[in-house]
C-alpha cells in the first residue's frame, strides 16, 4: 500500500492506503483489532453539522475499508464498467436535494366528509 505515517492527523502509527478523488486519506494498523483496523481522515471533516457522512466515502474505498477485498483502489484499480454511475454521497440533509418519494396513481380510498346539518 503505502508508507508508515507516524502522527500527523491520525495521530498514531499506520500504514498510508491511499486517498480517493475527494482528497479523503485511508490509513490501516493492523495491530488493533480486525474490524477496526481501517479508517478514513476525511478532508474536511466537520460532524456538528454532519458534512462529513460515510456515504462521502466512495465504493472502490467501501470495498477495503469493508474488508471486501484487501487491495487498495490504488493498487488495484475497478474495472471500468459501462453501467457505473458517478459517486454522490447521501443527500437528505441537503432539504433541496433530498428524496422525495411521489406516485402516479390515483388513490384507492376516498377521504369522506361528512354531510353538514342544515341550519334552521
Amino acid at each position: 500500500a503505502g508508507g508508515l505515517v507516524t502522527g500527523g492527523s491520525s495521530g498514531i502509527n499506520a500504514e498510508y492506503g491511499g486517498t480517493d478523488s475527494k482528497g479523503n486519506e485511508y490509513y490501516e494498523n493492523n495491530d488493533y483489532m480486525f474490524p477496526r483496523n481501517r479508517w478514513v481522515q476525511f478532508k474536511e471533516p466537520n460532524w456538528f453539522i454532519l458534512k462529513s457522512d460515510a456515504s462521502d466515502i466512495p465504493p472502490e474505498w467501501h470495498a477495503w475499508m469493508h474488508h471486501m477485498s484487501d487491495d487498495t483502489p490504488v493498487t488495484k484499480p475497478p474495472a471500468d464498467r459501462k453501467f457505473h454511475m458517478e459517486h454522490r454521497p447521501n443527500m437528505t440533509p441537503v432539504f433541496k436535494e433530498r428524496y422525495t418519494p411521489s406516485t402516479t396513481t390515483k388513490p384507492k380510498i376516498q377521504s369522506w366528509s361528512p354531510p353538514q346539518p342544515k341550519s334552521a
